[in-house]
């Protein structure tokens, strides 16, 4: 289970990489509006795809746990998976919404809740996304640490 986990997490930090150099690749070639359209459907697949895979590797820790193997017992990992699903799942379900009715011109919850510009939702999302990212790449090592 911990290869599985490795290989699943470490293809999740490619989608990341890759998500991350596309969307800027797609400002410099296509206009604005078609590359913001494009790098929002392609954020949004990386995210759920980040859910499931970072899902399967919080259970597989907790089972690793619970079973009592090495130094699982004491891991933090388990705790660095659930804020990577927090963080993924607040960049997928509460700011991409807000970005989104941000370009749309319409209304949402929390950015009334909250207010904001564009580019100050942008940056967050940016942020979380770089968090998620050296988080995932940790967690990634911490993985492949475990098959020694």
């Amino acid at each position: 289970m911990n290869r599985l986990t490795a290989l699943l997490t470490g293809a999740w930090l490619g989608m990341q990489i890759m998500a991350a150099y596309a969307a800027g690749i797609l400002f410099e070639r296509i206009g604005r509006q078609d590359a913001g359209d494009i790098a929002g459907v392609l954020f949004a697949t990386v995210n759920y795809c980040g859910l499931a895979v970072w899902l399967l590797a919080w259970f597989a820790t907790k089972n690793r746990r619970a079973h009592g193997f090495g130094r699982a017992e004491r891991s933090i990992a388990p705790k660095f998976n659930l804020l990577l699903l927090a963080l993924l799942a607040a960049n997928q379900f509460l700011i991409a919404p807000v970005i989104a009715a941000h370009k749309a011109g319409t209304g949402n919850w929390l950015l009334s809740l909250a207010g904001g510009s564009f580019g100050i939702w942008h940056g967050t999302s940016s942020l979380i996304y770089l968090a998620c990212g050296l988080i995932g790449a940790g967690l990634l090592l911490r993985y492949l640490s475990f098959n020694r």
